[in-house]
Parts: structure tokens; sequence; C-alpha cells
């Protein structure tokens, strides 16, 4: 990837490798943590509740994109993180969001009845502070001093181990939050989805230098599994939006960029006609853009 995916300025973190043991992909150079904090001051990252990088509004879809639309929407089967929570947890469990973001997904657990707590590095992000919330400034390397060991039911990582250094490791130090058998849910982008493939260095997620691990349903097991944790199994989300108008602009504004250094072909309605037809009836692991897994600490 040769320039930043947001700025579109030249970047020394570029280079995208493979480990020919395990299959994880990681980008080379390595940066350190304290390099990655500047890979954030953009002004209006999307943690900070703003768009940067996406393209101007697009015209009102025609009906062919909104046949598009609507066939994504009637193959769909994710299962979206809130909803994974929901369906594991009882009303009322104490959950900690680290890389809480705008706080949007505190936001969302809290009206379903969980007491939230957030964590979050980046001091510009809009932070949810409500009656069932709090936010506290860190991360899962630098966990907050007031957060008790052992002393919530589940942890989530919503979109976030993809841009630690060390995943690893930061799983094993958040895993000290929970209680025994208390659950981690864990989600990130899905670097086997055809839309990964097809998309090429265009695909959103392919965010160098802020992404810096690319995960697979394997490669993700076997990270939970090295921090110690007991892996129950996937779930897999994120489909309808890659057939919208607006998706569409986002890969385009993306390919201009590269300078012929992306995929061969720009992206257009006619690709994204064949992109439903290629996963309308694949395999989950294939189909969905993200993959996440739901794990236990052991008692």
């Amino acid at each position: 990837m040769p320039v930043d995916a947001k700025t579109f300025k030249p970047t020394a973190h570029g280079d995208v490798h493979q480990c020919r043991g395990c299959g994880f992909d990681y980008i080379a150079p390595r940066p350190t943590p304290d390099e990655t904090a500047g890979f954030y001051d953009i002004g209006g990252y999307y943690t900070q509740g703003g768009d940067f990088g996406r393209p101007p509004p697009v015209p009102t879809p025609g009906f062919l994109s909104r046949l598009r639309n609507h066939l994504a929407w009637r193959v769909d089967r994710s299962d979206a993180l809130i909803d994974v929570i929901t369906r594991r947890l009882p009303r009322g469990a104490a959950i900690v969001d680290i890389g809480s973001g705008d706080g949007s997904q505190l936001a969302l657990l809290a009206a379903r009845g969980f007491r939230m707590t957030g964590v979050e590095r980046d001091t510009k992000s809009v932070s949810l502070q409500g009656e069932h919330t709090q936010v506290f400034e860190g991360s899962a390397e630098a966990l907050p001093e007031q957060l008790p060991r052992a002393g919530f039911d589940a942890v989530m990582f919503k979109q976030v181990l993809e841009h630690l250094v060390d995943p690893v490791a930061a799983l094993r130090n958040a895993a000290q939050l929970l209680q025994p058998g208390g659950v981690m849910f864990i989600e990130v982008p899905n670097n086997d989805s055809a839309i990964a493939r097809q998309s090429g260095l265009s695909w959103e997620h392919m965010d160098v230098p802020r992404h810096i691990n690319f995960f697979t349903e394997d490669t993700l097991r076997a990270t939970a599994t090295l921090a110690g944790l007991v892996v129950e199994g996937p779930f897999f989300c994120e489909y309808c939006r890659y057939f919208s108008d607006e998706y569409i602009a986002l890969e385009q504004r993306i390919f201009d960029h590269l300078g012929g250094a992306g995929p061969a072909l720009r992206n257009s309605p006619s690709r994204a006609w064949r992109l439903l037809a290629k996963t309308a009836g694949a395999p989950r692991r294939i189909k969905y853009d993200c993959v996440g897994v739901v794990a236990v600490k052991p008692g």
C-alpha cells in the first residue's frame, strides 16, 4: 500500500507480509505504540465522530441501485456483535468496551440493559458517558487504574485488534479484567472475504498504517488461543453496505489515489453486481467482511 489510506500521503509502513507458518498478515516494519498514536492525528477520524476520507454525498440511488441493495439485504444473515452479546449475556452484565471510540456501542448496549464502561486512548474521541456508562482514558496496553481486575463479566474489542502492535499481549492484558469464566467478544475485518479479495488495495479495511494486522478466522482463533482464552466459536457480519453507491464511491476515491498500484479494475455498479452474485450463497467465512470470535477466560 504506497499511501496512507486516509490522507493519501506516502507511508513508510505500507508493506504487508504473511507468516509462512500460520498465515498471519501484518504490516512491516511494525510501528511502535508511540508511533501509532500519530496515525490518528488527522482530524475527523471516525472514532472522533467525524467522516474523514469519505467522498462527497452521491445522488439519490436509482432503481437498479435500490434493487441491488434490497437483494443484498435479503441474503444477509449477519450476526451483529450487539446481538451476539445480547444472546450470550444476561441483562445487567458488566461489560468493558476497549477502544470505545465515539461511544456508539456503549449507547446501544446500555440501551439493552448492560452496565457499560469504555476505555479509549484517543483523547479527541467523542466518548459517551451517561447513567449506565463511564469512560476512562487508556488502552489494552495500558489499562486505566480505575478498572477493577477480575471485575467484569465481559470485555469487547470491536474493530480494535487490527490496530494494535501486539494483539496477543493486548488480549492477555484485557483478560485480567474478567472474572473466571468471563467472556471476551472480538470482531475484526475479515481478510479472507471475497470483498477484500476483489477490492485489493481499494478495500476500505486496507487502512494502512492504522490497520497493522489483517486477520482471518483461523488467525483470529490462534491469537485468542495464544492469549490463554478458550474459543467457543466464530460469528460473521458486515455485508449489505458494500453494495451501496456510497461504498462504491469510497472505493473509487481510494483507487484514484493509488496511481496504478491498486486492483486492475475500478469499482463500479457492475462489479458490485458481480460481487453480489458471487457471495449470495457463499460460505460465511468468504461472504462476510468481518469475523469475530467469542472466547472464555478459563475458570
